[in-house]
């Protein structure tokens, strides 16, 4: 219980120093096109950053992950590819060192933006639960800590509730402020 207790503290803490940046991408609904701070999520993809980018300038949702990712001490790879179990993105890897955690997020990005932008929302909303759980710092953990807090769903895989809301939302909001700009 003591520790559930010092994970949601924890968490809380994030979200909050999250939301207290004096960012104006943070504090409006409205698009932006500052860039997003990405230090620590990275991709080598051109697409994948074209649609990291346009995620970030037209979701709060998704501005709000990135600022949680940034303030932790992970750093989150994303990258396009196939991922097994047929889906379309998976958050495959966690790797660590003294000080940081690296975690390997696959996406196929062979579908629209629209789509992509969900699927790396939900797999980002993944990476922050794992952020949660400072014990998980290898692939096996994540493992013990998705069979132990998600549910199980078809191939083998795991799923939360969180990750698949997080994918909705920030496709909503992409798409709300898509209509916004065509006017």
């Amino acid at each position: 219980m003591a520790k559930t207790a010092r994970n949601l503290t924890v968490v809380a803490v994030m979200v909050a120093a999250a939301l207290a940046t004096p960012t104006a991408s943070l504090a409006s609904d409205a698009p932006v096109s500052a860039a997003p701070p990405m230090s620590h999520i990275r991709t080598a993809d051109p697409k994948v950053a074209a649609v990291v980018q346009t995620a970030f300038d037209r979701s709060v949702t998704f501005r709000k992950m990135v600022a949680i990712i940034d303030a932790s001490d992970s750093y989150v790879y994303v990258q396009g590819g196939q991922c097994s179990h047929s889906v379309r993105a998976c958050f495959v890897s966690v790797t660590a060192s003294s000080t940081n955690r690296y975690m390997r997020v696959i996406v196929d990005s062979s579908g629209s933006e629209l789509e992509l932008m969900g699927l790396i929302a939900h797999e980002l909303r993944h990476t922050i639960e794992v952020i949660a759980e400072p014990s998980v710092r290898d692939s096996a953990a994540k493992y013990h800590f998705y069979e132990r807090t998600a549910m199980h769903a078809p191939g083998g895989t795991h799923e939360t509730r969180a990750a698949m809301a997080a994918g909705e939302i920030v496709r909503s909001e992409v798409r709300k402020a898509n209509r916004g700009l065509v006017r």
